[in-house]
């Protein structure tokens, strides 16, 4: 659990140090995910970056049995309530069909994640259609 903990936090942290202007301009980043303690953690450290960093972040969360459907009402709604949804890896397949997730493969080759990532984690969070 903490190994995949730390890939989320990981990955969340290199979206916001590599896409910080937009981030940077607004001040404010919000983040919306289960309640669980994870979310809690992932709290803690916004509250880190936002000593640094001057931006705020905040992480809402939502019971998880209704995490799902409150995350894809806002998707279907073309909403722009939450900056970054961290997701489940179970939506994957309905989350990119239904055009909600944004395409990172240019991305993951220009910054050559492949090299730090385990080749599980690529394998099984990273690649759709398997």
């Amino acid at each position: 659990m903490r190994k995949i903990m730390t890939s989320v936090l990981a990955g969340i942290g290199l979206t916001l140090a590599c896409g910080t202007s937009v981030y940077a301009q607004e001040k404010e980043l919000t983040i919306f995910w289960a309640e669980w303690d994870p979310a809690n953690y992932l709290q803690e450290l916004g509250n880190e970056y936002e000593k640094e960093t001057g931006v705020k972040i905040t992480v809402e969360t939502t019971p998880w049995a209704d995490f799902q459907t409150k995350t894809f009402t806002e998707f279907n709604a073309h909403g722009d309530a939450y900056d970054l949804v961290v997701g489940d890896s179970q939506w994957l397949g309905a989350g990119s069909t239904g055009g909600h997730y944004v395409d990172l493969t240019d991305f993951f080759n220009k910054h050559k994640l492949n090299e730090v990532m385990a080749p599980a984690t690529v394998k099984y969070y990273a690649e759709y259609p398997g």
